[in-house]
């Protein structure tokens, strides 16, 4: 464990010259803290207080994903080779997607003046780590369809059919099995990678002037320290996750915000 490092409160979004208090190198992590399993049902509660202090703000978000969800699953809803990988796809990128409402959570806990176009201005403080992991992010992305097309083209033998037909057909006969596991296999350990380097990472790229490798690994140490409740926030960030797409993307206006919300408080609980 790296030693901890005193660690201002976030500066400004103007105060963002290189050497100025706040700074954190990878040489310099701070340091993550060991939590209990039920806390990630206090970030629920503490997520969803902050979702309803402005709540205009934070839907609008909502609505601002779930748009875009719905613009990726009607590009892909005709290629069967594309649509399961861009539903999960969407979910390795979301985090980039939520900054504003870990502003909004920010300046909540800061006693700071917190509106939507306070919330849209996060990324002066932090441009290019921000941008950084907007980039990986979409890498991640892109790497996951190819991996999804790979799959498919290689271990599904069934005849041409629709996306969703092609989904069910994959479920329920056995012959595809094999493609079935492998699938949920590599995409769950994707996404198990994606979610041990970005579930304190942005936040923090939000909240602290940090370079990116100094955000990824802290997501890292504080995954490694607690693995039981992150675990917990995984499955929890994913049924929510479902739920929303569930309800044909209608629930990610509520969902998405609510998660935001409440990952940045899972952030300032883990990091010291």
């Amino acid at each position: 464990m790296n030693d901890s490092v005193a660690v201002s409160p976030a500066p400004s979004a103007g105060d963002t010259g290189p050497g100025s208090a706040g700074d954190i190198t990878l040489s310099t992590l701070p340091k993550v803290r060991r939590i209990g399993l039920g806390a990630p049902l206090k970030w629920l509660r503490q997520g969803w207080a902050d979702l309803w202090r402005q709540p205009a703000a934070s839907l609008f978000y909502g609505v601002a994903i779930a748009v875009t969800g719905a613009v990726i699953l009607g590009v892909t809803a005709d290629l069967a080779f594309l649509f399961a990988a861009a539903i999960t796809g969407f979910l390795l990128v979301a985090p980039m997607l939520l900054a504003g409402l870990y502003e909004l959570s920010r300046r909540y806990l800061a006693n700071e003046p917190a509106t939507l176009a306070d919330s849209m201005v996060a990324w002066k403080r932090n441009p290019s780590a921000l941008v950084s992991f907007g980039l990986l992010s979409i890498l991640a992305g892109t790497v996951w369809q190819v991996i999804s097309i790979v799959i498919i083209a290689v271990f599904y033998k069934g005849k041409a059919l629709g996306p969703l037909a092609m989904m069910i057909e994959v479920v329920i006969n056995p012959q595809h099995y094999l493609m079935f596991f492998i699938y949920i296999g590599v995409g769950g350990l994707l996404a198990a990678v994606v979610f041990a380097l970005s579930v304190v990472s942005m936040p923090m790229l939000v909240d602290r002037r940090c370079d990116l490798l100094c955000a990824l690994a802290t997501s890292v140490n504080a995954v490694a320290e607690n693995p039981l409740p992150l675990a917990l926030w995984a499955v929890i960030i994913m049924l929510l996750s479902g739920l929303g797409f569930a309800t044909a993307l209608v629930g990610l206006v509520l969902v998405m915000p609510w998660l935001g919300h409440a990952s940045f408080h899972a952030y300032k609980d883990l990091v010291e």
